[in-house]
């Protein structure tokens, strides 16, 4: 009796925390199921390998939603275009809460979605650690460097572009990299170098070695004696006086800057440049309008100074001519004598 009992509260023991267990799940997803929800579309141009449905959505690191639908663009919007001619993008579909974009209620718009897109807002892939786990995260970039990708129809919910992932552009760069290594003639580099090398040790066995020691040697003693001829200059006594010798003659010329008769000098010197100036005024005064007679004083002065140096010669061939006597007549060229 006692063990049917036990049983007894054993199960009811069971039912209560299972009911209570399946009220919770009921409650929370109630809460979940009234919260304001919007759907959020972007494409890749490229692999999204890691990223599975129920990764989270995060906007600068916060929980906004979570993926919901990974597949194809051509499923939806190009099932009427060729395969051929079919854009080869994976469509990544979101569920965001409202209620953590910081606008109530509110479902936002296309047109503020777009300002935002157009302020920069991209999606890119970000990995969880190192588990090879992606999510999807939503940040600002700048838009000149991060356009769009080309579609060619109307997205049927809110639509956010994305932009590469931080692996995504390392791998790039990666293949960026190897293909130009590929590109790069090796061979040739390696053959280049290797006659660069062979051409130094040509050159270098053609160099005559003892020569340039030697002459480095005599080098190295020409700098040592100058040196030597430099230290003594500086080690001499009338050197080791300059400094004193300098301090003297400062002092000299502070005491006499501050001589009153330095004081009297310089006024004196400016009362002379004043007086030398007031001539020099004065005598371009005198001369203006006086040019005509200063030219025929100098042409005066010149046939005066021909007279007197013709006076002189005859009286240098003639002395009797200061005693009164004549001269002898001149005899004129082509003449002879009487």
């Amino acid at each position: 009796m006692k063990t049917r009992s036990g049983y007894f509260r054993l199960g009811l023991f069971i039912i209560g925390a299972v009911a209570t267990g399946v009220l919770l799940l009921v409650v929370l997803g109630v809460g979940n199921l009234f919260r304001p929800t919007v759907m959020m579309e972007t494409y890749f141009d490229g692999s999204v390998q890691g990223l599975d449905v129920g990764a989270p959505v995060k906007l600068r690191g916060v929980t906004i939603g979570e993926v919901t639908g990974i597949g194809f663009t051509h499923a939806r919007y190009e099932l009427d275009v060729p395969p051929v001619e079919r854009h080869q993008y994976v469509m990544v579909d979101a569920t965001i809460r409202v209620d953590r974009l910081g606008t109530g209620d509110r479902v936002p718009t296309p047109e503020v979605v777009q300002a935002l897109v157009d302020r920069g807002l991209r999606v890119r892939l970000s990995p969880q650690g190192v588990t090879g786990i992606f999510f999807l995260e939503l940040d600002f970039m700048d838009p000149a460097l991060r356009a769009p990708i080309e579609i060619r129809w109307e997205p049927e919910h809110i639509y956010v572009p994305s932009a590469p992932g931080t692996v995504t552009q390392f791998i790039e760069y990666a293949e960026r990299v190897g293909r130009r290594l590929d590109a790069l003639d090796m061979e040739g580099v390696v053959d280049s170098m290797q006659r660069v090398l062979e051409n130094l040790e040509a050159m270098t066995r053609a160099l005559d070695v003892a020569r340039i020691n030697e002459e480095t040697i005599a080098l190295l003693g020409e700098f040592r004696t100058s040196a030597e001829r430099l230290d003594r200059v500086l080690s001499a006594p009338a050197l080791a006086q300059v400094p004193e010798d300098l301090g003297t003659a400062a002092v000299n010329l502070r005491a006499l800057s501050e001589s009153p008769r330095f004081d009297e000098t310089l006024d004196n010197l400016d009362s002379a440049v004043r007086s030398v100036e007031r001539t020099a005024r004065g005598l371009e005064t005198t001369l203006q309008g006086h040019e005509h007679d200063f030219v025929t004083i100098l042409d005066n002065l010149r046939v005066m100074s021909d007279q007197l140096r013709a006076l002189t010669e005859d009286a240098a061939l003639y002395p009797g001519v200061f005693l009164g006597s004549p001269p002898p007549p001149r005899v004129e060229d082509g003449e002879g004598a009487p």
